[in-house]
């Protein structure tokens, strides 16, 4: 009101009606649509004064005025979209733009946006048109072709705006996928008739974009498109990005070589020679891009180009390897964590690549200034991550719990190396918004100074190391020479602890790649919609993962981000009690329920599951009665009193309580969307500062937990304690209302998703169970059609469908249960109705009942 008052008084009315189309804008993206209509209504009135009092006095209309004229045409359309005038949006934002300007070419273009009888700059009529067009395709208002005679249009107006060129991509992106959905049936008749040998080539999407010419043409428009939008901002870089590269080593992977027919088989040799030619253009493109796109948009990447490090097309090689060279060389303290595993990997055709990379880089280094001290450390790596994989490998002969170790001297300080934390390798917050020539990494984080020398050794199976490293400040480490021995010294502030270790079986990439998922996840909860206000109902819904760094040192080795403050699920229930109950009541100690050592625990268990899959013959009714009865009736859930035992004040206590319930629905919406697994109560850690959930052990994913030999046939991991935990309302009061703001925002950005989730098909790090194969291209072959089978999964959840199938029913004759499959699996659900969905089957006692023991569902 101040600001509008002086405004008026200084006979501004430019600043007038600025004032009130920034109150429109926020009023219309809050749902203030009353409000949005009179501030923008003023905000017309205000500017209009302007343009009368300027037409008396001068010839022509001011660049500024121009623009504000655009944009309250602009605003107001979105306001009657978004109330449900669709048409009346359309036609209002479209209302004096002339049919012709779509057939313009620049020069006419040009002369028509200087023209006298046009009120707006060229910018500002490609804005509407970009909105109107965007309206068109989502509600299918017009032909492809006339769409993109639109967004051309939009590009001439506006060839340096990022939007436009993003927005372009994705409609080519979406014509390209529905062109092959569509001819992947009527490529199937031709596809059947082909060789096995040919068919373990190409699989049926191959073969289609292979054959469809028009589908390269989109393929190619599209990646255009993507690198034009990350050379001009960074905005959209991990949707654009990661789109990017999956259709460029999608598309350069299919082989060229003419194949070998029969008289019924058509010969595809000159498809062959357009597909090579192609594949020559779309790596010409991405080898312009490597140089064009700044260098640390790549670095948000670098898993899903390492995954590719050894393609199978040479110049896509060569030019995966170009990329992470220039982003080694641009950011070695960072991007070496990222690298280093290369050169230790099982694949000598990798470690020979890795080699090649880190040599290219180190010569690049000596071009700039202070390259030599770079180099040095680069050199030093190599023996940094042997000391470290040594630690992880090592095994002690007696059963201690610590050691000393003996620490080498490294060829350069420690205190030269970032250490491999979150906050160390992880962009700035506004790095996207700055210019690339601007430190895009955090300055603040403490350097490593010395090894602790004593090693302690977890007691679970694997037998990981916690290593302690002493920490300075960034300033000290640049400034002070420091020892380097293993005594803590007063420049130290503390300690930073690391978890090393070895997996037998699985493959410490999938952790690292999760995380990576999980980053951008947060990324797309910190930026939704309505979250930005401080009195948002979504702000105060304060939805986030809580991540750690997973560095890879080779394919099964590797450093975790110690978690501190935590404890797991089963420990915080052990160490709880209910105060309400005697002294000597068995209900009274949490450590009864936790006491897996319980011979007569897992025995009743395991004869409630009996009925159901032995004894009964598939009596599942008569399983979870008596599951009810044995089990959860006698092993009541206490960690309720948890939190009121750990957080005195009233007001701990609720943020506590609220921190695990928010925390644990985010972890169960993308839990079930990636298909998490082994979720048994070890795996999930609380906060016990805090009260957050937090998650680890990452290697049962893409529903890999329904091939166990005991199937976990849940979503997510919802026991009784958990749902204790929550309070009176269990999971019908917030847990529920931040499941569903969690789902609806994957289900929105779910292009996003899947594009970073590319990685996972294109290097073997799954691990899928299954029968052996005869060869290891058949192996190939099969694992790669797993994958595609769970990303096709994983797009059906994000559209709406519970499409977790029990594999139980199918083992075991169920006589309770119909012999209809249920239909729920098949429909595309709202987001609430699948939220209850989910929670019906995670707490479903039918389901729980089915689970391994060691899970110990009743926890």
């Amino acid at each position: 009101n101040t600001r509008l008052a002086l405004s008026r008084m200084a006979n501004e009315p430019t600043v007038e009606g600025l004032m009130w189309l920034d109150i429109g804008k926020v009023a219309r993206k809050g749902g203030l649509y009353q409000v949005a209509e009179h501030s923008l209504t003023q905000a017309n009135v205000s500017f209009c004064k302007q343009l009368n009092e300027r037409a008396s006095t001068e010839n022509s209309i001011s660049s500024s005025a121009r623009e504000s004229i655009g944009n309250i045409k602009l605003q107001v359309a979105k306001l009657k979209h978004a109330i449900g005038e669709s048409m009346t949006a359309l036609k209002l934002i479209e209302d004096d733009i002339p049919a012709s300007i779509f057939t313009m070419d620049e020069k006419q273009l040009k002369s028509y946006v200087s023209s006298e009888t046009t009120a707006e700059s060229g910018e500002a009529i490609a804005r509407r048109i970009l909105q109107a067009t965007e309206w068109m395709v989502c509600d299918g208002l017009k032909s492809s072709s006339e769409i993109k005679d639109r967004y051309q249009t939009v590009l001439k107006l506006a060839p340096n705006w990022e939007k436009a060129h993003f927005n372009y991509a994705k409609f080519l992106d979406a014509l390209f996928e529905t062109r092959i959905k569509q001819m992947a049936d009527k490529a199937r008749e031709e596809y059947s008739s082909m060789s096995e040998e040919q068919k373990r080539k190409d699989n049926i999407r191959a073969f289609a974009i292979r054959t469809i010419e028009v589908c390269q043409e989109y393929l190619l428009g599209s990646v255009q498109h993507y690198g034009m939008a990350l050379q001009m901002g960074q905005k959209h870089v991990y949707q654009a990005l990661p789109r990017l590269l999956a259709m460029w080593l999608e598309f350069t992977s299919l082989e060229t070589e003419e194949v070998c027919v029969d008289d019924n088989i058509k010969d595809f040799s000159g498809q062959n020679a357009h597909l090579r030619k192609n594949q020559e253009l779309m790596n010409e493109v991405i080898k312009s891009f490597a140089s064009e796109i700044p260098e640390h948009l790549f670095y948000t990447a670098l898993p899903q180009l390492l995954s590719r490090v050894m393609h199978k097309n040479v110049e896509t090689s060569k030019n995966v390897a170009r990329i992470l060279r220039t982003v080694l060389a641009k950011y070695p303290l960072q991007s070496m964590w990222s690298c280093g595993w290369l050169r230790f990997s099982k694949s000598e055709e990798k470690k020979k690549a890795g080699d090649e990379i880190f040599h290219g880089a180190h010569k690049m280094l000596g071009k700039i200034k202070r390259g030599k001290q770079i180099q040095d450390m680069l050199y030093a790596s190599t023996s940094l991550f042997q000391f470290f994989i040594s630690l992880a490998q090592f095994i002690p002969k007696i059963n201690h719990s610590a050691v000393k170790m003996k620490v080498p001297i490294f060829d350069t300080e420690l205190k030269n190396f970032i250490p491999p934390i979150q906050a160390a390798l992880s962009l700035s917050p506004g790095a996207l918004e700055r210019s690339a020539t601007t430190d895009v990494f955090p300055s603040f984080v403490p350097r490593m100074r010395a090894f602790n020398p004593e090693l302690k050794i977890m007691q679970s199976k694997a037998k990981p190391k916690k290593v302690s490293i002493f920490a300075v400040p960034s300033t000290v480490a640049q400034r002070d020479t420091l020892p380097i021995d293993g005594r803590s010294i007063a420049q130290d502030v503390g300690e930073m602890h690391f978890l090393v270790k070895q997996e037998a079986k699985g493959d410490l990439r999938k952790d690292s790649r999760v995380q990576d998922l999980n980053n951008v996840i947060n990324r797309i909860f910190a930026s939704r919609k309505g979250s930005s206000g401080p009195n948002s109902r979504r702000r105060r819904l304060r939805l986030q993962l809580r991540t750690f760094s997973v560095v890879c040192l080779a394919e099964d080795c590797g450093i975790l981000e110690w978690v501190p403050n935590t404890e797991s699920l089963r420990s915080v229930i052990t160490e709880t009690y209910n105060p309400l109950m005697c002294p000597n009541s068995v209900h009274r100690h949490g450590s009864r329920i936790t006491d897996f050592s319980d011979a007569e625990l897992r025995n009743t268990f395991m004869k409630c599951q009996d009925v159901y899959f032995k004894r009964g013959g598939g009596n599942l009714d008569l399983a979870t009665r008596k599951f009810d009865e044995l089990i959860l009736n006698q092993y009541l859930p206490v960690m309720y009193w948890w939190f009121i035992q750990n957080f005195s004040s009233p007001h701990s206590w609720f943020e506590a309580r609220t921190n695990f319930t928010l925390s644990t629905a985010v972890w169960s919406a993308v839990g079930h969307i990636i298909g998490l697994g082994d979720r048994h109560s070890e795996n999930i850690l609380v906060d016990t500062s805090s009260g957050e959930c937090v998650h680890v052990d990452f290697d049962c994913i893409f529903d890999k937990g329904l091939l166990l030999p005991r199937p976990e046939v849940i979503p997510f991991r919802l026991t009784p304690n958990m749902l204790d935990a929550f309070g009176p309302t269990g999971a019908d009061g917030m847990y529920t209302g931040a499941l569903t703001e969690s789902m609806r925002t994957l289900r929105n950005n779910r292009d996003t998703l899947l594009s970073v989730l590319e990685p996972f098909l294109n290097d073997p790090v799954i691990n899928f169970k299954g029968k052996s194969q005869k060869s290891k291209q058949d192996k190939d072959a099969k694992d790669a059609q797993t994958a595609m089978d769970s990303i096709a999964k994983i797009e059906g959840r994000l559209d709406g469908e519970y499409n977790l199938i029990n594999p139980n029913k199918e083992k075991v004759k169920n006589k309770d249960a119909p012999s209809t499959a249920d239909s729920t699996h098949f429909t595309k659900l709202s987001v609430e109705g699948q939220v209850q969905k989910m929670i019906m089957e995670a707490t479903s006692h039918e389901n729980l009942v089915q689970v391994y023991v060691g899970w110990m569902p009743w926890i």
